[in-house]
């Protein structure tokens, strides 16, 4: 069966290629084949957008099953997460953009202002996306965190506390 952190760490990686290849096939439209490059690329749009909802989702069961493993540090949780939810935000928007304009151009060809459109929402996607996915990285691999020592690989933060009543102490 497959738990949240297993869906989190099978899909996270998803938005960001999704949105690198929409842009390199946004890209190609204006040489080759523009039509189909471009409904492709709108296509794969819309599949990092439904990609970066899957991870953002199965985030908190990814940070829960984590927490308390050595190296790992709330905080660096915490500045991922919060980018991963701007960076789900605008992968939404843009994944609605072009699932509009795979619907309005569905008789037409796509045109080129919503090529030009569409290229800018995937740069600035995958920009996003590359980004949130490297802070993600920082939560398990110190070697790529800014001032990380040998120690910030040792130290251990206690598990976060489930929600309701406390026992006794």
């Amino acid at each position: 069966m497959i738990s949240g952190v297993h869906l989190h760490l099978l899909v996270n990686h998803a938005p960001v290629f999704g949105s690198i290849f929409a842009l390199v096939l946004l890209l190609a439209s204006f040489i080759w084949a523009p039509d189909a490059l471009r409904r492709a690329a709108l296509v794969a749009l819309i599949f990092t957008a439904l990609a970066a909802v899957v991870a953002d989702l199965s985030g908190d069961p990814a940070e829960d099953a984590i927490r308390g493993f050595p190296g790992v540090q709330r905080a660096v949780i915490h500045e991922h997460e919060e980018f991963a939810d701007k960076s789900y935000i605008a992968a939404s928007i843009v994944g609605v953009l072009a699932l509009i304009g795979l619907v309005r151009y569905r008789r037409a060809p796509v045109t080129q202002g919503v090529a030009f459109t569409a290229l800018a929402g995937a740069a600035v996607v995958s920009g996003m996306m590359a980004w949130t996915a490297l802070l993600g990285g920082r939560v398990r691999h110190t070697e790529v965190r800014p001032g990380a020592t040998e120690a910030d690989a040792l130290s251990i933060e206690p598990r976060r506390q489930p929600p309701g009543p406390r026992p006794e102490e």
